[in-house]
């Protein structure tokens, strides 16, 4: 009989009255390849948190290595070799690849001036093992997001783990760096067990021997992939048959009719932008429109977040850019300025704030003096789960439910163009589907939408006009009905399957 590296034993852990993990029991022997999976709020990242210590659990114990492990602090558990990734990546982003790296070399001291030899060798080999050797010295602000997680996977290799925890490590990747994470994990050393946490199961069959499914906290079933896919209760709870439909549509306000469908709100032209030595994007020239929602596709590190935030000032543009929100230029108008004439975001990553609650991130917005803007009562309307969480921290919610926040609270702000960026990431497909209907909601009720979005299925779904960034320009244009009549289209611009990935 193997012996367990890893054994939970019902283990639980409350945030407050609510159970996010219940009596759970996992065992991974040395060397698995173990993922967790379920609808978002099952409580898989949390699971993650109790076995980082960055959580205690209210029940149960946890082994690791023979040893109990439950009161252990998370510095301890790094240092016995337990190394983790995050739902987004946490990197210091002034800082190099290398010097991201460095962080997590063994022996290695931070108050040291120079780093030793033989620890920039061991940073250099974790970078050359996930493919960004070349990127060594590049700031990690200036990586491409894919290359982010991979930078991230980096730093946990250079701990010399012998646990690996992954939180979404496939979310906001294109189909090709997909595969490419997927090949880099099972080519990892046999002494290296992995947890892993991931929405996407074609990329968890790819990687995992086993899968334990969670819903609501509590363990539906453990098997192999082909099993589990197949199994009955999974499918109805990760597919979400069971999740009530969102009352976006019916619950989103009316606009006025002066907002009339297609008239240009926002209109871009010759926008250029980028970092220290390089151009991401150049001669950009956009109309975002009433009504309507556009959707920005393209493959990581084209420049889609860093157009969303150039337009909502929160990147510089370059000389000549020409932005103008009904008609105004917003040249030299900061982030805010922009906001309270009716430019919001939604930001990759969310950005709450971790230490507000859920009521108190609602307060923070300042509406703007116009008719249909929301109030706190219709937000809560179209997310009926918040309304339940108002006590409630960031870290308590779950992924989709820390999406509908940023969401909620940027539509208080009454917007007239809502900027989403990557807002599916890290979501589980029934909520992704509850996505898709509020963004349309918000669409039929007049607001303008520029989605940048690496799910192609959501962006045909949701978008009326599909924009093609590739090589710091937006090289095509297309009606999403044209795709649906002639699908091969995207795929021979973007060179990715059209097609979503297969959920279950």
């Amino acid at each position: 009989m193997t012996t367990a590296l890893l054994r939970l034993a019902a283990v639980s852990h409350s945030y407050g009255a609510r159970r996010a993990v219940d009596e759970v029991t996992v065992e991974l022997p040395v060397g698995a390849r173990h993922a967790i999976i379920g609808p978002n709020g099952a409580g898989k990242s949390t699971l993650l948190h109790l076995v980082a210590g960055t959580l205690r659990p209210t029940a149960g114990q946890i082994h690791y290595a023979g040893a109990d492990i439950s009161r252990w602090s998370a510095p301890r558990r790094a240092r016995a070799g337990i190394a983790r990734t995050w739902q987004h990546p946490a990197l210091a982003h002034p800082l190099t690849a290398v010097q991201n790296v460095l962080l997590a070399v063994p022996g290695q001291r931070l108050s040291a001036l120079r780093p030793r030899p033989w620890a920039v060798l061991a940073a250099r080999t974790a970078l050359t093992q996930v493919g960004l050797a070349e990127h060594a010295d590049r700031p990690a602000a200036q990586l491409a997001y894919g290359d982010q997680r991979r930078l991230e996977i980096a730093v946990a290799l250079a701990a010399q783990p012998r646990l690996l925890l992954l939180d979404e490590p496939s979310a906001g990747l294109a189909v090709g760096e997909v595969t490419r994470l997927a090949e880099l994990i099972r080519a990892l050393s046999a002494d290296i067990t992995v947890l892993l946490v991931d929405h996407n199961l074609d990329f968890v069959a790819a990687v995992a021997d086993t899968v334990t499914v969670l819903h609501h906290g509590q363990h539906v079933a453990t098997g192999a992939p082909a099993m589990i896919r197949e199994h009955p209760e999974v499918r109805r709870v990760y597919l979400g048959t069971d999740v009530p439909t969102s009352p976006a549509v019916s619950s989103a306000p009316e606009r006025p009719a002066a907002a009339a469908a297609g008239t240009p709100v926002l209109r871009v032209r010759n926008l250029r932008a980028g970092y220290v030595g390089a151009s991401t994007l150049t001669d950009i020239t956009l109309d975002v429109r009433a009504g309507r929602v556009t959707a920005v596709v393209g493959r990581n590190g084209a420049g889609k977040s860093t157009l969303l935030n150039a337009l909502a000032g929160l990147h510089p543009t370059e000389p000549g850019t020409e932005i103008l929100l009904h008609g105004q230029p917003l040249t030299g108008w900061d982030a805010r300025r922009r906001a309270r004439a009716g430019l919001g975001i939604v930001p990759q990553g969310r950005r709450l704030f971790a230490g507000l609650t859920v009521s108190e991130h609602l307060t923070l917005p300042r509406p703007r003096s116009r008719s249909g803007a929301v109030d706190t009562d219709q937000v809560l309307d179209l997310f009926p789960a918040l309304a339940q969480r108002r006590r409630h921290r960031p870290h308590q919610l779950s992924g989709g439910e820390q999406q509908m926040l940023a969401l909620a609270r940027a539509l208080l702000a009454g917007p007239d163009v809502l900027l989403l960026d990557e807002p599916s990431e890290g979501l589980a497909p029934a909520i992704v589907g509850q996505l898709a209907t509020i963004v349309a909601g918000l669409a039929a009720a007049g607001t303008a939408v520029l989605l940048a979005e690496q799910n192609l299925a959501l962006a045909c779904q949701v978008g009326h006009d599909i924009a093609v960034l590739d090589r710091a320009r937006i090289v095509r244009q297309i009606a999403t009905t044209e795709i649906r009549e002639y699908p091969t289209e995207l795929h021979d611009l973007l060179t990715v399957p059209t097609a979503a990935p297969m959920p279950g």
